[in-house]
């Protein structure tokens, strides 16, 4: 899919929504989303930050680029959308930290929550603890993704991780971020939260827990598990 990628990255930095979305809607009639989203969207994301970066493209450039690309991974969720929303099905809120405003990341892993039977909400970037607990106390999801993209936002992860420890419903915490696959975490995190390296390790988790839910119920009426 290499060639399809620079297709792309040249799409969404001229602008061109038109066709960044056929190169993501032809590729899509044979790869699934987790391979577009690993092999085309987010390499093509991280090509535009490391433009950026060299001071080969300006600000307004990449947010120019991250709009379209924001706008086509909305396209690929669309067969996704039903008319109502199953108040049956598990739950999951995700959003980026206070102040981080990198936001594909963790909307490719709502969208993919969504995809594997998931009830989601997305909150979108920048969301302040005060906001994020409210919601949860709420909503009570059974999943809360979080995501943090640079290395100065990770001061304010033990917080967050605290505040949601201590809800009584006890939700499963998903940290991920490209800050995540630099360091360790392992001594960082709570027993009750799993760092997400990537969209694969990402979907391994989804599968594990599917399959912990399906023996769940097997095993006995209304019963789930989550690891």
């Amino acid at each position: 899919m290499l060639i399809e990628r620079e297709t792309f990255v040249k799409a969404i930095l001229a602008g061109d929504q038109g066709k960044a979305l056929h190169t993501i809607k032809s590729l899509r009639k044979k790869h699934s989303r987790l391979e577009l989203y690993m092999n085309v969207i987010t390499p093509a994301m991280y090509e535009v930050g490391r433009l950026w970066e060299e001071n080969e493209i300006s600000v307004a450039d990449e947010h120019l680029a991250t709009g379209v690309c924001d706008f086509v991974l909305s396209q690929t969720e669309y067969d996704l959308v039903h008319t109502q929303q199953n108040d049956a099905l598990p739950k999951a809120m995700f959003f980026s930290v206070q102040d981080e405003w990198h936001q594909l990341g963790i909307k490719m892993v709502s969208i993919l929550f969504k995809e594997k039977g998931w009830n989601v909400r997305y909150l979108n970037a920048n969301l302040p603890l005060d906001h994020a607990i409210n919601n949860a106390k709420v909503w009570k999801p059974e999943v809360v993704g979080m995501s943090l993209a640079l290395a100065h936002r990770l001061t304010d992860l033990p917080d967050y991780l605290e505040a949601f420890a201590k809800l009584p419903s006890k939700p499963k915490i998903l940290i991920g971020g490209r800050i995540m696959s630099s360091y360790d975490f392992t001594e960082a995190v709570t027993p009750n939260t799993k760092v997400i390296k990537d969209l694969y390790q990402l979907d391994d988790w989804l599968e594990m827990t599917k399959r912990n839910r399906r023996d769940g119920f097997d095993a006995q009426s209304n019963t789930s598990s989550i690891h």
